[in-house]
């Protein structure tokens, strides 16, 4: 099993897996071992989770456009060349139907192959040297984020150094036009902390947010992070996190150098070099 989802809002269970492809099914909530949708593989929209039980699935119910809840699902299928075509939405973030007749489905791409997803090219996805491991996923307000391990630059080699990022995307953002991507770490006085193992949201107590002259209503990311041989945790507020995108996002469209972004299949991810949030 790679996906299990509580979708409170419509009253199912979300289960994924490696059999049958990586498609899913919604069970009822009453009673789990009623199949309300058994998905049968008509097209390759209806692939989401991966074939391989080592590459992990991170899946989250939040909201999507017009006040509408669906499924966001982060990936890396690894297809070969020869199936690439039929498995490339598993191979990045999408956003997919949970209670229409394209249940787990994404939204049809335009004229110009946009949609409510991002994908890896045929070339990133299928490299052995560019694998991106999906770590955790999470909503906060009127965004949701992913937490991967990655290649620091693309195309790779085997020797290149892995890092941790930290994606967003707007929830009404049809066209996923929002879609970006920063460099997230956890520094200490002696060293850092590069690679992301497990992360979590919340709100401080009264306590916790008096010592960090915080208010309750703020939002934190709590993290754990490895760097060979020990372990850190870092903790980030939402708000700097915030402001850090859209500093990014101004850098992006203020400059002509298109230095990261190439892993994805549009020329409209391009953008510049990525700066990062350290805690």
């Amino acid at each position: 099993m790679q996906v299990l989802v509580v979708d409170n809002h419509h009253s199912q269970l979300v289960t994924c897996g490696t059999i049958f492809q990586g498609t899913c099914q919604s069970r009822d909530l009453v009673n789990i071992s009623r199949i309300k949708v058994d998905v049968v593989i008509a097209n390759n929209y209806q692939f989401l989770a991966s074939r391989l039980p080592t590459h992990a699935v991170v899946a989250i119910v939040a909201p999507g456009p017009s006040n509408s809840v669906r499924l966001y699902v982060g990936t890396d299928d690894q297809p070969s060349r020869n199936i690439y075509l039929y498995r490339q939405f598993a191979c990045g973030v999408t956003r997919r139907y949970l209670n229409t007749r394209k249940i787990f489905q994404i939204q049809t791409p335009n004229a110009d192959d946009l949609g409510s997803f991002v994908r890896l090219s045929m070339e990133a996805a299928t490299s052995p040297d560019f694998v991106v491991q999906y770590v955790s996923g999470f909503s906060v307000a009127d965004f949701s984020y992913f937490l991967t391990t990655q290649p620091a630059v693309y195309p790779a080699v085997s020797s290149t150094q892995r890092v941790s990022k930290l994606s967003q995307v707007c929830h009404e953002d049809e066209l996923f036009d929002s879609y970006v991507e920063i460099r997230i770490n956890c520094r200490s006085s002696q060293k850092d902390y590069n690679l992301v193992r497990a992360a979590t949201v919340l709100r401080p107590g009264t306590r916790l947010a008096g010592s960090m002259n915080l208010t309750t209503n703020e939002h934190l990311l709590v993290a754990v992070f490895y760097g060979a041989p020990d372990s850190a945790v870092c903790v980030y507020r939402l708000s700097d996190i915030r402001r850090k995108f859209t500093e990014n996002i101004a850098s992006c469209y203020g400059s002509s150098s298109l230095l990261v972004g190439r892993q994805f299949l549009s020329h409209y991810r391009y953008c510049t070099a990525d700066d990062q949030v350290s805690g």
